[in-house]
């Protein structure tokens, strides 16, 4: 007989968020090789845990790699679809390889799932202004700036006045 359990088992819950809170410190201290070791090690553990991609997507393009931390979060995204994050996330990393129009697709997406998230509407933003459309991106930093993300302010100030 075979069974599938979609439950961790409360030790391997531990030694998973164990393992994440370990990379997590490692990511904010600057050590992204520790980071990356020990998000691995939660992958391993736990290969449907969205968390711990989302988390090795982040050091994956602090550190520089961003093909790498868009297909981190693009099975993060897979594992849980809901994650504003990960859209987020695979948004910035797509911007910065050079996939403007991707990078805008999931802006969108991140921003009709959460329409009050002023992040979103920043970063929507910054990729409409590397795409050379400065209308949108001064409507999109307008609704930010509306939502309380007062770092639109600058590129308001200095694109749309």
């Amino acid at each position: 007989m075979f069974c599938l359990f979609t439950f961790a088992s409360p030790g391997l819950a531990i030694n998973v968020d164990s393992y994440l809170t370990a990379g997590s410190n490692k990511t904010e201290a600057g050590d992204l090789r520790g980071a990356l070791i020990q998000f691995n090690k939660a992958i391993e553990l736990d290969p449907t845990n969205a968390a711990a991609y989302q988390y090795r997507g982040v050091a994956k393009a602090k550190y520089g790699d961003f093909e790498g931390s868009i297909l981190d979060y693009s099975k993060s995204i897979e594992l849980d679809s809901t994650s504003v994050e990960s859209y987020g996330s695979r948004g910035i990393a797509k911007a910065r390889s050079g996939d403007l129009a991707g990078a805008i697709l999931d802006f969108d997406v991140a921003i009709q799932m959460n329409p009050d998230d002023g992040i979103a509407f920043f970063n929507h933003g910054m990729a409409m202004e590397m795409s050379n459309d400065i209308q949108q991106a001064c409507l999109d930093w307008d609704k930010a700036i509306e939502l309380g993300n007062l770092q639109s302010l600058a590129f308001s100030r200095k694109y749309c006045q």
